[in-house]
């Protein structure tokens, strides 16, 4: 246990000297077929973008000018440490993770088997990470098996005599753990599959019925069969979310574990903190979309992470924002103070969909493949209005409006207006999207996006949460960009006066 808080309380001590280095890196592999894109980015946090062409069948090879050495995100790879002279070659392995061979090997496999070695210590699952049978582990066993697991971490990464590169994957690996530690404190004395049956209730359950409440209470308290004391809860929130320094722009830099749960700790924040804010008479969709914009600010004193997480919320809050002013405001004090070139781009393509794509302009059109593998385009629906669900299959709340959406085009049928499932499903998960559709009743025109959120239709309607609705007009135009949604009965009696109207 103590090996654990020591961990985390303290601080990472990187040596500077060695990050200022440059140099040249050879890349070269395949990807699976899932993850093939073109080019291959290999980003930092610094703001580089590297690029290297990607063949049709996911083979790639190139050298790259590195401008410093340390973990770089790379497109459907994920993670990988690099330095000037690397050459490494990346192909993807039986277990279902990408390996190395090459200089430069022996870092990156041992960074993927640490934190695979989870499986060796608690038992994993899928939505919650943790299996039943680790959700109920008393919380000292499970603080032990942590501990475990980091000390099998630092053997992986003892085998590499880089000393800085052991430094920051000992890092994340305790970040990661931070991250187990968190899911285990939410979940922990859950009956999974109660919860799902919790879940489904919440999906397809008619908020109309009298005793749709007291369902929802029961199910909800049926799910959960131990709880963990006060006094355990308090000693898990110090270990992962007080013991740590918020500011340390080298690990925020180089760790995504401690990026994740830095914004864990921050959104954490609405509910304590800054709840009166919240919670606030009168705070609306538009204000309420600036409060973690909010929060960074009073919160973040480290001007690198402040600059990284200020982007973050203010292209969040411009995606949101429904008050042209308040969305002009911000845009205009954002620009007149950031320097980064990639940030000034992105805010500018944001506000300028924003400008373009809003309520009685032309909408963009789209060609997805539906569910028959036949190709729809947006410009062949006109003729009639069109009623867009942006979706996916992970999303609760989406799925929550589909007998909603169901009844809608029932009242509707034979109308002139045309309803359109659009998901956002990562093509990975092209699978479980036909499954469910198929599996479902819904008799709209479903359609899978190209590139998920990266879609070109999504992007401009600057769609950041689902689910979310669009209605377009016969002629092309948009109606609304963010319409209202199936379970609100304005949206028939809106429906209902357009189509009235011829």
């Amino acid at each position: 246990m103590r090996k654990l808080m020591l961990c985390f309380a303290s601080g990472i001590v990187l040596h500077a000297a060695a990050y200022a280095q440059k140099g040249t890196a050879a890349l070269a592999g395949q990807l699976k077929k899932d993850d093939i894109t073109t080019p291959l980015h290999i980003r930092n946090m610094d703001g580089a973008d590297l690029t290297i062409p990607v063949e049709a069948d996911g083979t790639f090879s190139g050298k790259i000018n590195i401008p410093a050495k340390g973990f770089y995100d790379v497109s459907g790879v994920g993670n990988i440490y690099l330095e000037p002279g690397y050459a490494l070659n990346i192909v993807y392995a039986p277990d279902s993770t990408y390996r190395f061979t090459g200089k430069g090997a022996v870092e990156n496999n041992a960074f993927v088997s640490a934190s695979k070695k989870l499986g060796n210590y608690l038992a994993l699952g899928e939505e919650t990470l943790l299996a039943q049978e680790a959700l109920y582990i008393p919380m000292p066993e499970f603080l032990a098996k942590l501990d475990a697991f980091l000390d099998g971490g630092k053997k992986e990464f003892a085998k590499s005599s880089n000393a800085s590169f052991r430094e920051i994957a000992e890092k994340d690996l305790a970040f990661y753990a931070k991250y187990v530690m968190h899911m285990y404190a939410i979940y922990y004395g859950t009956d999974l599959v109660k919860q799902a049956e919790f879940y489904k209730f919440m999906q397809s359950g008619d908020r109309a019925d009298s005793n749709y409440q007291r369902k929802f209470r029961a199910l909800d308290s049926a799910q959960r069969v131990k709880r963990l004391t006060k006094e355990e809860k308090a000693k898990l929130t110090d270990l992962y979310d007080v013991q740590w320094d918020k500011n340390d722009a080298q690990l925020f830099k180089q760790s995504y574990w401690y990026r994740y749960m830095l914004s864990s700790h921050l959104s954490a924040l609405q509910w304590g903190k800054y709840r009166d804010l919240w919670m606030a008479e009168g705070t609306g969709r538009d204000r309420r979309s600036l409060i973690d914009l909010t929060i960074v600010q009073h919160e973040v004193k480290d001007p690198f992470i402040l600059s990284n997480l200020r982007h973050r919320h203010v292209t969040n809050a411009l995606k949101m924002l429904g008050d042209k002013a308040l969305r002009d405001s911000l845009y205009q004090n954002y620009m007149a103070t950031v320097k980064r070139a990639d940030y000034r781009k992105a805010v500018e393509e944001i506000y300028a969909n924003a400008n373009t794509f809003g309520d009685n302009k032309q909408a963009p059109d789209f060609t997805y493949e539906d569910i028959n593998g036949k190709n729809v385009s947006l410009r062949d629906l006109r003729g009639k209005y069109v009623y867009i669900d942006v979706w996916a299959t992970w999303c609760g709340p989406c799925k929550a409006e589909i007998p909603h959406l169901e009844k809608v085009e029932k009242a509707f049928h034979g109308k002139d207006i045309t309803f359109v499932s659009l998901s956002v499903d990562k093509q990975s998960d092209k699978g479980k999207w036909v499954e469910f559709v198929k599996n479902g009743t819904l008799n709209s025109i479903q359609v899978l996006a190209d590139k998920d959120f990266g879609s070109d239709f999504v992007k401009k309607f600057n769609i950041n949460a689902i689910p979310r609705f669009i209605l377009i007009s016969p002629d092309g135009k948009i109606v609304s960009a963010n319409a209202l949604r199936p379970s609100d009965p304005k949206l028939t009696e809106m429906l209902e006066k357009l189509l009235s109207k011829g």
